[in-house]
C-alpha cells in the first residue's frame, strides 16, 4: 500500500462491539493483570468474573508473582542454592 492512492469510497465501515460482563479497571496499569486473570478464568471454565476489580488488584498481582516464581523459577533457584 505504500505510495498507492487510497480510494476512500472503497473503505467499508465496521462497528465496534463492546464486550459485556467483563471486569473494568479505573487504572491503566491494571489492564494487563485483568486480561491475565480473565484468560485464567476462561481456561478454567469460570464465567463469573465480577470478583476481578481494582480493590483486589494488588492481591491478584502478588498471587500471580508467586505462581510465576513457583512455576518457572523455584526449581532453578533451589538448584542454585544446593550447589
Amino acid at each position: 500500500m505504500m505510495n498507492e492512492e487510497i480510494n476512500f469510497n472503497d473503505i467499508v465501515l465496521f462497528q465496534v462491539k463492546k464486550a459485556e460482563g467483563l471486569p473494568k479497571t479505573k487504572f491503566p496499569f491494571n489492564c494487563g493483570l485483568f486480561v491475565v486473570k480473565m484468560l485464567e478464568c476462561r481456561s478454567l471454565g469460570l464465567k463469573k468474573m465480577s470478583s476481578i476489580n481494582d480493590d483486589i488488584a494488588m492481591d491478584l498481582r502478588s498471587k500471580l508473582c508467586c505462581e510465576m516464581f513457583d512455576q518457572f523459577m523455584d526449581k532453578d533457584f533451589q538448584e542454585g542454592c544446593s550447589r
